[in-house]
């Protein structure tokens, strides 16, 4: 029991004045915080004006919601095939960045942005590096990678999940 409860403990730690480091469970992350300078952050079903800093808890809650809800919101395994993962069976395949915004209603949501973080030993061999996986990395977004990329809002009042965008397929 105990060493259950250590694993699945949720780490932060300092990157830089405006990046926040996160390990839990198998998953690693960043958190932004709200003096994060974004050149364009927009999310399109949240007004993305207003940030805050997500803590140790909110990412806990976050997860919750996401683990608990991901499937049924994924039911249509939207570019998931072949060589694109199912996303709700490998969420710990992911290495994430975490934005607190405040929508228009005032509630507190958190985007979150996948990046696919299991490459295999080929691909180590052949120097193959994302520096998108590293803790100081800014927020990036990516375009096609199927579901190797994509992105979710977790709005915290409604305890749910909006906005599923997987990439497409080039």
């Amino acid at each position: 029991m105990i060493i259950c409860s250590c694993a699945s403990e949720i780490k932060l730690f300092k990157v830089d004045d405006s990046k926040i480091g996160v390990t839990y469970k198998s998953s690693r992350g960043t958190v932004f915080n709200k003096s994060y300078h974004f050149s364009d952050f927009f999310v399109s079903d949240v007004d993305s004006s207003t940030l805050w800093t997500p803590k140790k808890e909110d990412i806990k809650l976050a997860e919750d919601i996401l683990r608990s809800t991901i499937k049924a919101i994924n039911k249509s395994k939207v570019n998931q095939m072949g060589s694109c993962p199912v996303i709700h069976r490998n969420l710990n395949s992911y290495f994430r960045q975490y934005v607190g915004i405040v929508n228009d209603k005032g509630q507190r949501v958190v985007h979150i942005n996948f990046y696919w973080n299991k490459y295999g030993l080929l691909d180590r061999l052949k120097g193959f590096a994302d520096r998108r996986l590293d803790h100081d990395s800014d927020y990036t977004v990516v375009f096609d990678g199927c579901s190797h990329y994509w992105q979710i809002n977790v709005n915290f009042e409604e305890k749910k999940l909006s906005n599923l965008m997987i990439n497409g397929i080039a």
